[in-house]
């Protein structure tokens, strides 16, 4: 062994015992929630605008049933970049399978298969889940849309107490049997995986003993492959392509005989309406809008008709599942709802008072919060295209309220105009 060679094996041995010493102290801090805010805030903003997201009992022990239910609506101002919603389906963002999804359903009607939204439309959802995996979980409503991917909307922390074991999810089948899904057939799909393990292993062993890949291919650079096509290596792939096929007919004829009756995975298409459209007599529309970007303060020039009978007030103004809300606003925030994704204090405007009946008035709002920061929203000054969409809440005399959803440029400035 010359010095050469010691040296390598010195720093080799040295890392190795380095790495040995340090794992046990390395302080590992888990992921306490998903990557959402990793979504670029067009799409967040822009696609779906959820509210009313309510996640039932926070709490809940294994084998009992919650629900998660909410409403979204499609912005009108869909990006460009983004393929149109003809294709959806409503789906839960979890930390792998903690829930079991026993139904979901959108404006009434079950959700088991995908279909188009309408943009502009509004939908009302119930998912009702069963609790599997014990723990502290972060979970989320989700609209998947195909070839954009999912939009994952404001997520809320849910407990699941018990144990695992004493999970069961009995089904009945169409015969009158009943199984536990969670292990039926457990023992089968292993079976089969080391089957298909040991015919791989065998396949690829076969060609190992065999001149080596990078023998082979120097020859099949050099020569052509013709004195590479060796009549055994012939005879062995038409023995492994038969042994393939009758495995997969036999175990298929076998599943068959076991199991007669069996509904075929879906292929159609839920369609479902928008929920109906009420009066709305507030009219508002964003003449102006800068985001401030030290300040962290989204400004807006509201142009405002109240074509009511009743006095009108401004409550809120949400946007990717972040509420900025006013007194107003606050004080119809469920005390549920994560208050990570509230600024309860983030809604100013110069002219805080209600919009009287036949009133036409243009306000300045600001929605100002370090949420714009902290859920990285903020990025869509790097956008190519600059804008942003979400809805305000508004509130009648009457408690009634109003939804008004609004869409604008939003230009990126440094210092309040003005000042």
């Amino acid at each position: 062994m010359n010095a050469k060679q010691a040296f390598k094996r010195w720093v080799l041995g040295f890392c190795g015992v380095a790495t040995l010493a340090f794992t046990p102290v390395v302080d590992v801090t888990p992921a306490f929630a998903h990557g959402e805010r990793s979504q670029e805030p067009f799409l967040r903003m822009r696609t779906v605008n959820w509210y009313d997201t309510e996640w039932v009992g926070k709490s809940t022990k294994v084998n009992d049933v919650t629900e998660l239910r909410g409403r979204f609506h499609l912005s009108e101002d869909w990006p460009r970049a983004v393929v149109k919603p003809h294709r959806t389906f409503l789906n839960v963002g979890s930390p792998s399978s903690v829930f079991v999804r026993l139904s979901s359903k959108m404006n009434g009607v079950p959700m088991f298969n995908s279909g188009p939204l309408d943009i502009g439309g509004d939908y009302e959802y119930v998912v009702k889940l069963k609790a599997r995996l014990p723990g502290h979980h972060h979970i989320h409503p989700m609209l998947a849309i195909k070839e954009a991917g999912p939009v994952a909307g404001p997520g809320g922390w849910m407990d699941i107490t018990g144990r695992y074991e004493d999970f069961t999810n009995p089904v009945k089948t169409l015969t009158g049997e009943t199984f536990d899904s969670e292990t039926m057939g457990g023992m089968t799909g292993i079976m089969w995986h080391l089957f298909w393990v040991v015919v791989a292993c065998f396949w690829v062993g076969w060609f190992m003993i065999r001149p080596m890949y990078l023998v082979r291919a120097r020859v099949l650079a050099a020569y052509g492959d013709e004195i590479l096509l060796d009549p055994i290596d012939r005879k062995v792939g038409a023995a492994m392509l038969v042994f393939v096929l009758v495995v997969v007919v036999v175990g298929y004829l076998a599943a068959e005989s076991k199991h007669p009756i069996s509904v075929p995975l879906q292929a159609g298409e839920t369609k479902v309406k928008p929920l109906p459209v009420k009066p709305n007599p507030l009219a508002i529309e964003v003449t102006h809008a800068e985001y401030d970007v030290p300040g962290r303060a989204l400004r807006m020039n509201l142009h405002v008709t109240n074509n009511g009978t009743q006095p009108i007030s401004i409550g809120e103004f949400t946007t990717a599942g972040i509420r900025f809300t006013n007194k107003v606003g606050a004080a119809k925030v469920d005390p549920n709802y994560p208050q990570e994704l509230v600024a309860s204090a983030g809604l100013t405007m110069d002219k805080e008072g209600a919009v009287m009946p036949g009133q036409t008035v243009d306000i300045k709002v600001e929605s100002k919060d370090v949420l714009w920061e902290v859920q990285r929203l903020v990025d869509i000054l790097h956008d190519p295209d600059q804008r942003f969409a979400g809805l305000f809440m508004s509130y009648t005399e009457g408690g009634e309220r109003l939804i008004n959803p609004v869409w604008a440029p939003v230009l990126p400035v440094f210092t309040r105009l003005g000042a």
